[in-house]
């Protein structure tokens, strides 16, 4: 069970993910099931990345957004649940860096939606015919640490 001082983390050996213009999008690179959350769902994935506690989140989607903080905690609650299900986070020992505001332009009142989590499982067959598994730590994307050929 999550307490709210839980931190979690995108399980970046398996997940690639990308906020853009609110909408959060991932990839399940092992299984090719792909997800999408937008809105609120993308503001609290953009908290995940930044390592933030369950209650941090909380609050800062309460302090945004024109909800109650019992809405916005049960919200937080179903959403985390579903993500560490889908294999998507990993609990965390990390902090959030000190001196970094949680949630950049913090609007009160903006309008509220119900997050969730959108998912398409129709990859999944194209991918079991050629898994990117193994070998997920040589994604592309991903920064190497070696420095590049000259």
């Amino acid at each position: 069970m999550l307490s709210f001082q839980t931190r979690l983390r995108p399980n970046e050996e398996e997940v690639a993910a990308k906020v853009m213009d609110g909408e959060a999008i991932l990839i399940n690179l092992s299984s090719g099931i792909y997800y999408s959350m937008d809105k609120v769902g993308g503001v609290i994935w953009e908290l995940i990345e930044k390592r933030c506690s369950l209650e941090e989140i909380r609050e800062a989607i309460s302090g945004r957004y024109n909800v109650s903080p019992q809405q916005a905690q049960e919200d937080v609650e179903r959403l985390t649940n579903e993500l560490l299900q889908e294999k998507l986070v990993l609990e965390s020992d990390d902090a959030a860096p000190s001196g970094e505001s949680p949630l950049p332009n913090q609007q009160n009142g903006e309008l509220y939606e119900s997050p969730q989590l959108n998912i398409y499982r129709d990859m999944g067959a194209l991918l079991a015919l050629d898994p990117p598994m193994p070998g997920l730590e040589a994604t592309p994307w991903k920064e190497s640490e070696e420095e590049p050929l000259k």
